[in-house]
């Protein structure tokens, strides 16, 4: 190892392309989840930061003091974490979603331990978010966010604040805006279709009752929405798929011009 090339700009380089990386785990989808081991994430983090370094490390603009450095290392944490949540979004809409349905089908109370905010979770939003898991694995979404972060460099240099170019915090807060507007309208495209399969159940249940009532509608009804709504989503299954696959398209997208000016 060349020790001549350790000078105090690529130490600098170094560290910075570290926060920004580190900060893009703490929020990503499946990176950000409690009980993936401390040692495995900060390995990752500082593996991936080796590998992108050396392309970004010339645009470097080196801090004049230690207060300087700070401010920088907060800004690429920031812009780590604001990519890892822009992937989080769509796991956030399917768990919303799976929270609506459970709520229709009468499981709202029968909730599991949520894996990533370590809080009690309805089960059709965790099924719902191991099944986004699976696909996001599958269709390699997860080397999108790192090239994400490297295209991240090209509109934002190392050490460069926002506002010095073209890209402002108004514009970075409006596509955020939206990006959070088009989460729920995902989380009701999901949820909508099996909430209206529930809704006409119990709307034809309530002239059963009407027309026998010697029936306990109460005690039939429970276990009736319960079963139709797992065949409901065994049957939007194909469906979820297709959608998911095309928001998981849009996301690299997203992700690749997120900052762009």
């Amino acid at each position: 190892m060349d020790l001549s090339l350790l000078t105090v700009n690529t130490v600098i380089a170094f560290l910075l392309v570290l926060f920004r990386i580190s900060g893009m785990m703490v929020s990503a989808p499946l990176f950000n989840m409690r009980n993936i081991p401390a040692q495995l994430k900060v390995g990752m983090a500082v593996s991936i930061a080796l590998i992108l370094f050396p392309l970004h490390a010339a645009q470097v603009v080196i801090p004049k003091d230690l207060i300087q450095f700070s401010l920088m290392a907060v800004q690429e944490t920031v812009i780590g974490i604001l990519i890892g949540f822009t992937a989080n979004l769509v796991f956030i809409a399917l768990q919303m979603a799976g929270e609506y349905v459970s709520m229709q089908m009468g499981l709202s109370v029968a909730n599991m331990l949520d894996p990533v905010t370590q809080t009690q979770s309805p089960i059709v939003g965790q099924f719902f978010f191991y099944f986004a898991a699976l696909l996001f694995l599958s269709l390699n979404i997860h080397h999108g966010l790192i090239v994400g972060v490297d295209r991240s460099f090209n509109w934002i240099p190392l050490g460069h604040f926002i506002g010095e170019g073209h890209l402002t915090g108004g514009l970075m807060a409006e596509r955020f805006i939206k990006l959070t507007g088009d989460m729920f309208v995902m989380a009701l495209m999901i949820g909508v279709p099996l909430m209206g399969i529930l809704l006409a159940t119990e709307i034809a249940l309530s002239f059963v009752a009407k027309v026998m009532p010697q029936m306990n509608v109460f005690m039939v009804g429970m276990p009736l929405k319960v079963a139709l709504g797992l065949l409901a989503i065994m049957w939007c299954m194909p469906y979820l798929g297709g959608m998911l696959g095309e928001q998981y398209s849009h996301l690299i997208k997203v992700l690749l011009g997120l900052y762009k000016t």
